[in-house]
């Protein structure tokens, strides 16, 4: 059947998905491209200037945006990716309710008649347009036509219809917005010139620290005081808080690992009672794929070990790996081209010890192997490779290239079940026996299933929090954390508005901590781990450092404006020395301390080879005539006397192919910029209450 075939005949589904997609579409991409449950609940989850966002609004943008990934990634998101998601609807809620209030504001409208004749004209929306390209890139008006025309899509076209209005009165803000952003000559001429002009330059640098001492600058207590009181203001420090808090991890119970065991169990009696293990497979296990034949280093070292000691038609486990329990059925073998190795070793380390004594030992444990002693036992005793040694001594299966040289030419000559002599590595010395060698590659079907915590548990870590809490206030918070042998921590200061170390940005604790008394406790919180219970373990006021705290530091920044104020007088001396057309070498000749460097060539754009992106050095250059001698002139670092030596002009034919293209990167940054700066304003501007703390723990 022709695509386009298909196309109309499931054309109601497709246009649903449209919608679904695109709708999510106008909600998310300004917010997103242009910016980055408790029993104590509020009537709303949050309030937009006079805009209430109410829990159930909330929820279902997030359920749909939790859909959208879940058909991106083809998994459910955890509770982490949850509270992610929380926030970017959030953040786009903000944003569209301010949009929408400026658009309101400035009294855009569009005319029905004009998304017909978008929807019907020669450039359809592109979301649409793209649904009805073919493999060759040609678009069928045709199909697209009887789609929008069909009686049976007129109600999904309503809601197409109502997202095309929100997208076109978005486009009109954003043209009255960015309407003043404009690219001027001087600009395209000074990126291109900044790119393409040439300089090189000779040089002269006076280094503050080595022409002037600390003693001619001579650094007085009044010199640090005065300083202080000339720019006290970037002494100002916020209002700032500590906390001290008592962590409560959710992690999965005992009772949650025995949950997932048990539904494991009982999948297995199931199958010894005739059930189809695929039947099975998609009943319980998230992962359902089964058409991946897997070598054994594509594996875990727990699943690799089980599987690949089993045959076809087993079905092994349950068992638990790193990422939950697994009921395994191998459905089918085959023999591949690379052949795996599993081996054990043990490690004697020349790092950091006597060699010789080390080789010693090596060979003492060898004879003791070769005896009959267990090489798992001698490998947990004597084994200095503690990732393997606490298993005795195994490395799992691994592939070529996966070890070092000598150690894998070792284990590819050494039968399975037997021992090598001392293998000798950059690690040290290996005793190493081959348990396995295998080329069979295996396709199975996984019951996976992770252990999560159930809300049974849940709820029994936030009373635990809850407990704690009543008898922090009752008693007090520190007492009643070491006695119950909770963990204290302690944040570092943090301001209001900023990120709490060790927690992140979280609204509800800086709020407790700004809006509360030093030694308050507060309600149970909720952290991206669990919950936390905290007290305000420091309190400082807004305010200006005393100088008596400064002093230190502000002592070098003094040190060398004086320094640079001696070296400026000392430099117009030297260049006093030269007369008018003297070359700059005269000066070096009557000053043998002195040396003339030289930059070669660079772009103003780029930095000055030898010295960086020194903008005060390359803006004198820029203003010297060829073989001009410069007057004393500071830089970043010190002091210069400069002579421009070259300057290569630009290409005006060049400039003149890439002014449009210059002027378009240009224009593209300002409206970038301006928009961004816009739309924080707007933010900045508006009355926002965020109050989903409250809501979801």
């Amino acid at each position: 059947m022709p695509l386009m075939t298909r196309m109309r005949d499931n054309m109601p589904a497709i246009i649903i998905f449209l919608v679904f997609a695109f709708i999510l579409t106008i909600i998310f991409e300004w917010g997103m491209d242009y910016l980055g449950t408790s029993s104590q609940r509020q009537e709303y989850v949050g309030v937009i200037n006079n805009r209430n966002i109410t829990y159930q609004e909330f929820v279902e943008l997030v359920r749909e945006r939790s859909e959208q990934q879940k058909t991106q990634t083809g998994k459910e998101p955890d509770e982490n990716e949850l509270n992610r998601l929380r926030d970017e609807v959030w953040n786009s809620l903000v944003t569209q309710t301010l949009i929408d209030e400026e658009i309101e504001r400035i009294g855009i409208e569009v005319p029905e008649q004009e998304i017909i004749d978008w929807v019907k004209g020669e450039n359809p929306p592109e979301f649409l347009h793209r649904q009805f390209v073919d493999s060759a890139g040609n678009f069928n008006r045709a199909a697209y036509e009887s789609a929008i025309s069909d009686p049976r899509n007129k109600e999904i076209w309503i809601r197409v219809e109502e997202g095309l209005k929100k997208q076109r009165m978005q486009e009109k803000l954003q043209s009255i917005v960015l309407a003043g952003v404009r690219v001027s000559e001087t600009e395209i001429f000074q990126k291109f010139s900044d790119q393409n002009l040439k300089l090189s330059a000779e040089y002269i640098f006076f280094d503050p620290n080595k022409i002037v001492t600390d003693e001619e600058a001579n650094v007085t207590d009044s010199d640090i005081e005065k300083f202080y009181n000339e720019n006290s203001s970037e002494y100002k420090v916020e209002a700032t808080r500590k906390l001290k808090y008592v962590k409560f991890i959710e992690a999965p119970s005992s009772k949650d690992t025995l949950s997932v065991v048990a539904e494991l169990d009982d999948a297995l009696r199931r199958t010894a009672a005739g059930a189809d293990f695929m039947d099975l497979l998609s009943t319980y296990s998230e992962n359902q794929n089964t058409d991946i034949f897997y070598k054994p280093a594509d594996l875990t070292p727990v699943k690799a070990d089980k599987l690949f000691s089993a045959k076809v038609g087993d079905i092994v486990g349950p068992f638990a790996d790193n990422d939950g329990y697994h009921l395994v059925k191998i459905l089918e073998e085959k023999t591949g081209t690379e052949e795996f190795i599993r081996a054990s070793h043990i490690l004697f380390s020349t790092q950091s010890a006597d060699s010789i004594k080390v080789l010693a030992e090596a060979k003492d444990v060898l004879n003791k192997i070769r005896s009959g002693e267990d090489f798992a036992q001698l490998a947990e005793k004597y084994s200095q490779d503690p990732g393997s040694a606490v298993k005795g001594g195994d490395l799992g299966w691994f592939g070529k290239g996966r070890m070092v040289k000598q150690f894998e030419e070792a284990a590819l000559k050494t039968p399975v079940n037997q021992i090598t002599g001392l293998i000798r590595t950059q690690f040290g010395h290996h005793i190493i026996k081959v348990t396995g060698k295998s080329k069979r590659e295996l396709k199975i079907a996984d019951i996976a299933i992770p252990v999560r915590v159930s809300s049974e548990t849940r709820s029994a870590i936030y009373q635990n929090a809850q407990d704690f809490k009543f008898l922090a206030e009752e008693n007090d918070f520190i007492k009643e954390a070491e006695t119950l042998k909770y963990e204290i921590i302690e944040t570092p200061a943090f301001g209001e508005k900023g990120i709490i170390p060790g927690i992140g940005n979280h609204p509800s604790i800086s709020r407790f901590a700004f809006e509360n008394k030093l030694g308050t406790i507060s309600d149970v919180l909720p952290l991206t781990e669990g919950y936390g219970v905290f007290t305000i373990s420091e309190v400082k006021k807004e305010g200006i450092r005393p100088s008596a705290e400064l002093k230190e530091s502000i002592r070098p920044r003094v040190l060398r404006n004086k320094k640079m104020q001696l070296l400026k007088n000392k430099v117009s001396d030297y260049r006093k020395q030269l007369q008018s057309g003297d070359p700059l070498s005269n000066l070096t000749q009557q000053n043998p301390d002195l040396a003339i460097q030289s930059t070669g060539q660079f772009t103003p754009g780029g930095g000055v080879p030898g010295i960086g992106r020194d903008m005060m050095l390359i803006g004198s250059l820029l203003s010297l005539k060829l073989n001009e001698v410069s007057k004393p002139f500071e830089g970043m670092r010190g002091y210069y006397i400069a002579k421009l030596t070259e300057r290569v002009e630009i290409d005006s034919t060049a400039y003149k192919a890439q002014k449009e293209m210059l002027s378009t990167q240009i224009l593209q940054t300002k409206k970038s910029q301006f928009l961004s700066e816009w739309l924080e304003q707007l933010r900045k501007n508006a009355e926002i209450k965020d109050n989903r703390d409250l809501y979801f723990r």
